[in-house]
């Protein structure tokens, strides 16, 4: 008899690994990513040098090419007939791919320690112009890397207001003020290699200042051209239309009457003080317009009143999104039309305004030239301060002019005719300068209330401080400035107004300044209202107008929801205040916004990150309540 197991398989036996075999792949594999490293060396070089979305890419777009070749048939059958041998190269591949990437990985972490450190050179420019030239200076940056390593660092920054500009030159770039009664200098910023000015003949009327030794010997390089506009919404474009097919073909005066007449519209700029491309602007409207000088005050009063607060470009086109906002909730369009340069419409449209997000968004702006605005040819000029000349950093500064002269700021932005601001203009322009702050702007008896209640210490008493010291220039040599402090010596008790400074000028506002530093800030918030009626006892009988500055806490003690109504009252019964400017500090909002039941103006904004700006604004909009 069979046995029955004798015909069954023989069990199988557990798989043994083949440690030599594992050993032997290893080792190729290893041997392997030496060899691809070593050859990929200078791959890997050219790969460094690409583009960051480049670098991304090429691997993922790598791997989608072999996917895709292994459906042609004929690479499948080789696959298959060749599996193992492929398998086995592909582990080798993994392996090297393992040693490279671990080995690029190290070299980026340790990059910082292998690249030299770069020269660093810094611009400065108009606040309008600051994004763009960013923009070209990261592209000059990344063309003139050595071996991956960055060669030079550019940074950008805010140039000074013009009515700073000159004192800046002359001051090696120092901020001259009174501090408790002594000169005190500090740096408006880093001392800048070279400048992006608004025009030519502004850098040249610096020159003939007896500036010459500050600024280097290469001539000016124009590095963009663009044209001042009157920038406005579509529905106020198309409104226009139906006056003026072209407005660029008639007579500036005309088109300015269609728009403030006609249509009911305003024309905003910023602070021509602060802005340059604003006091360019000033001067074409009021030459535009043909107006006497007689007609000078009461049109720049105008142009104050109706330009929303901002001292710079980039300040108005935010205050205008804000209007815009709130325009569209009312389902109604801002009758406000905006004289700023045209790039600064296409910034606002790209939602690419500087410390404004989301611009755009509610409304586009369309931009109508004139052949009358004037065009704006950007020059860059080397700047040499005397004792820090080095022979190698002025040749860094000055191949980037070149490159920029190569690489024109604002490229795509059309200009209607070639009117640049010459020497000539620009001397009329200054001399309007001059007039706005000795003759144009009204001599301001400005009172300053100062939050003195503990709440208020940390936000408000360093930055009120500050800022008052750096607005000295923002006041004519009649003016003069008054500092109280409001407060309530117990919870809820009645407000007091007491002096911090007397009547000083301007020269004097370092001092002002350091006695609110020391005030005490440890009282209880009281009242605005309170301290308005209380404002201006004794001498003080002729109306000015009242900034107040706060971390918004006296809001809290007006009666609730009815603290516009409260504030409306006191203000419209205080003889000696002509009207009311609250800067609120610490909060980003205003709990009283507007005022019902008073005719005399009233304006509550935030500081927000700049104080100075701040202050800034309040001084030259306050000018206008008499």
């Amino acid at each position: 008899m069979s046995d029955p197991d004798q015909n069954k398989a023989p069990a199988p036996q557990p798989h043994q690994p083949n440690l030599g075999r594992s050993v032997r792949e290893a080792l190729i594999s290893a041997l392997a990513a030496a060899i691809v490293g070593v050859v990929l060396v200078p791959w890997i070089n050219l790969f460094r040098t690409m583009p960051l979305y480049m670098q991304l890419w090429l691997p993922v777009g790598i791997g989608i090419a072999i996917a895709a070749l292994l459906y042609i048939p004929a690479l499948r059958r080789f696959y298959e007939m060749f599996a193992k041998h492929i398998r086995l190269g592909l582990l080798v591949l993994a392996g090297a791919g393992l040693a490279t990437g671990g080995w690029l990985v190290f070299h980026v972490v340790t990059a910082d320690d292998q690249c030299p450190a770069p020269t660093e050179l810094r611009l400065v420019t108009a606040p309008e112009n600051v994004t763009e030239l960013t923009t070209r200076t990261q592209q000059y940056m990344w063309e003139n890397r050595i071996d991956g390593c960055p060669s030079i660092r550019l940074t950008v920054a805010v140039a000074p207001p013009p009515v700073h500009l000159e004192d800046a030159f002359a001051n090696r770039w120092e901020w001259r003020e009174d501090r408790r009664d002594q000169p005190y200098a500090r740096l408006y910023d880093l001392q800048p290699d070279a400048w992006v000015a608004t025009s030519a003949a502004e850098a040249d009327e610096l020159s003939a200042g007896g500036l010459k030794s500050e600024q280097g010997n290469a001539p000016e390089v124009r590095v963009g051209q663009d044209q001042l506009v009157l920038a406005m919404t579509e529905q106020r474009r198309e409104e226009l239309g139906k006056h003026m097919d072209d407005p660029g073909q008639y007579p500036f005066k005309k088109v300015w009457t269609i728009l403030t007449e006609k249509m009911g519209m305003t024309i905003a700029r910023p602070f021509p003080e602060t802005s340059m491309a604003a006091l360019i602007g000033t001067s074409d409207v009021f030459h535009g317009r043909d107006l006497p000088q007689d007609k000078y005050v009461q049109a720049e009063q105008e142009l104050v009143e109706n330009g929303l607060g901002a001292d710079t470009v980039t300040s108005l086109l935010c205050e205008f999104d804000d209007l815009a906002d709130e325009s569209r909730r009312r389902q109604t369009d801002p009758k406000v039309a905006l004289l700023v340069p045209g790039h600064s419409v296409e910034d606002f449209n790209a939602g690419r305004v500087e410390g404004c997000a989301g611009t755009g968004e509610s409304t586009h702006l369309i931009a109508v030239r004139h052949r009358e605005l004037s065009t704006l040819d950007y020059q860059y000029v080397k700047v040499t301060w005397t004792g820090q000349r080095s022979a190698e950093r002025e040749k860094l500064v000055d191949h980037f002019g070149t490159w920029l002269r190569n690489h024109q700021l604002f490229p795509n932005v059309p200009v209607l005719n070639e009117r640049r601001v010459e020497e000539e203009t620009l001397s009329q322009v200054n001399q309007l300068k001059t007039q706005l702050l000795d003759e144009l702007r009204p001599q301001l008896d400005l009172r300053l209330i100062v939050d003195t209640s503990g709440s208020a210490d940390r936000p408000v008493r360093i930055q009120a401080a500050e800022a008052l010291r750096a607005n000295s220039r923002m006041l004519g040599p009649r003016d003069r400035v008054q500092v109280f402090g409001l407060h309530a010596q117990t919870r809820n008790g009645p407000a007091e107004v007491t002096g911090i400074a007397p009547r000083s000028a301007p020269e004097q506002l370092g001092t002002m300044a350091a006695k609110i530093e020391n005030t005490p800030f440890d009282k209880w918030d009281a009242p605005a209202s309170a301290g308005l009626a209380q404002l201006g006892a004794g001498d003080e009988a002729v109306p000015a107008p009242v900034v107040l500055l706060t971390d918004g806490r006296l809001f809290d003690n007006e009666g609730g929801s009815e603290a516009a109504t409260v504030i409306a009252g006191a203000l419209a019964d205080a003889s000696t205040v002509s009207g009311l400017y609250v800067v609120v500090f610490g909060q980003d909002r205003c709990a009283v916004t507007t005022l019902q039941g008073t005719r005399k103006p009233y304006q509550c904004v935030t500081a927000g990150t700049n104080a100075e700006e701040a202050i800034t604004r309040a001084i030259i909009t306050v000018r206008g309540w008499r």
